[in-house]
């Protein structure tokens, strides 16, 4: 039986030689004074050796434990050295495989499905909040109490609906790896009730009796010409914001009159199409006349941006005293609420909205569904918003509806 001060004692020889233990552990005296751990066992009637490390980093006993561990996978029928090389490369498969790179293998992956604002975004957040609490560990590692730690601290800071969102991602994240096989379950799959309810906030949006005067006020606005219009087209068309500053005059269907909005400027990541009325054509074609040669529509003429942003309707807003009061986005709360007072179908209403659909499959056919009732439903709506900047009250009674085809 080997000890310790046998084994500091061993001195080199011209040729290697071993100092036996039991069970098959030795150790290897090699001529330039290295210590290596040896094992020899069979495997399947054959003579096999098994390396257990370098003394002194390998102490006796733990060389006797490794030996010991070995001999137990050999009874189960294991061979030692492959599951050695198999555990080496599972280590290398995690350090691989960690959670922050495979979110950002991920983040680039969608980079194309992406608005890359959202994107950049997100992985800022990620950056921030996710990786230094669980970044480095492995995917397979990773547990349900790990990823309520990261959501609880996040909302903890008082950003719930971030802590929702990184939640969500988290999901995805671990949905790809389970997709390819880099781990077996999602721990984030199922965590509902972990944060508290947050009550969703609403856009500013003026009740119907004071909309004559908001019209009347967008009517008389004495500020930029590209405002005014930008206003008056967010009311007739309820489009969200960020969607109309972005209007491309390629996307302008004069002979069907119609706007066609690309999924990649959609909050939803789906095409759109805008029915014009006769009041929104006009508009547009005067807006062609001051920037019919740039490819926006609204072209920002004071800076060195492409098209205008948020904050020109916002301000414009502002300066007519509705700060507060009333957003670009705002048009849209006003739309629905007029048009399902004159009885339009809330499908159709939501369509033209373009609101999500649970369904996928039919969302896929979407952009043009319902598109008669809604060229009809957008005309009834530009006339109903004339004849209140006239100050007729028109708002109770409903429009006759045309029987889908």
């Amino acid at each position: 039986m080997l000890t310790e001060l046998a084994i500091k004692h061993a001195k080199p020889k011209d040729k290697a030689y071993k100092i036996s233990d039991s069970g098959g552990l030795h150790i290897e005296i090699t001529p330039s004074g290295g210590k290596l751990w040896r094992w020899r066992y069979r495997f399947n009637g054959k003579a096999q050796l098994l390396a257990l490390g370098k003394y002194p980093a390998v102490s006796l006993a733990e060389a006797r434990r490794k030996r010991d561990e070995a001999r137990a996978l050999v009874g189960e029928g294991k061979h030692p050295t492959r599951e050695k090389q198999a555990e080496k490369l599972r280590r290398m498969a995690e350090g691989e495989n960690t959670f922050e790179k495979l979110a950002r293998k991920w983040l680039e992956l969608k980079k194309a499905g992406l608005n890359e604002k959202y994107r950049t975004q997100n992985l800022s957040r990620m950056e921030q909040l996710v990786f230094p609490m669980i970044g480095n560990l492995p995917v397979t590692e990773i547990t349900i109490p790990d990823i309520v730690r990261v959501v609880e601290k996040i909302s903890n800071r008082g950003t719930v609906e971030t802590a929702k969102r990184m939640k969500q991602l988290i999901s995805q994240i671990f949905r790809y790896a389970c997709y390819r096989g880099l781990c077996q379950h999602n721990p984030a799959a199922d965590l509902r009730g972990i944060l508290p309810t947050v009550e969703r906030k609403h856009f500013a949006s003026l009740p119907l009796a004071e909309i004559p005067a908001l019209l009347k006020a967008i009517e008389d606005y004495n500020g930029e010409n590209i405002s005014k219009a930008a206003m008056k087209l967010l009311a007739l068309t309820f489009v969200r914001t960020g969607e109309l500053i972005g209007a491309k005059w390629e996307e302008i269907d004069w002979q069907r009159e119609e706007w066609h909005i690309p999924a990649e400027r959609m909050k939803k990541k789906r095409p759109h199409i805008v029915p014009l009325s006769k009041q929104a054509l006009a508009i547009f074609r005067e807006l062609q006349e001051q920037t019919g040669e740039k490819p926006f529509v609204f072209y920002s003429l004071r800076s060195k941006s492409r098209h205008i942003s948020n904050g020109v309707v916002l301000m414009a807003m502002q300066r007519m005293g509705y700060h507060g009061k009333m957003t670009g986005h705002g048009f849209r709360s006003l739309a629905s609420t007029i048009l399902n007072e004159k009885g339009y179908p809330p499908d159709v209403i939501e369509r033209q909205l373009a609101h999500a659909d649970d369904d996928k499959i039919r969302a896929a056919y979407n952009r043009a569904e319902y598109l008669p009732e809604r060229k009809k439903m957008m005309q009834d709506y530009a006339d109903i918003l004339e004849a209140l900047a006239a100050g007729k009250n028109i708002i109770a009674g409903k429009f006759p509806q045309k029987t889908r085809a």
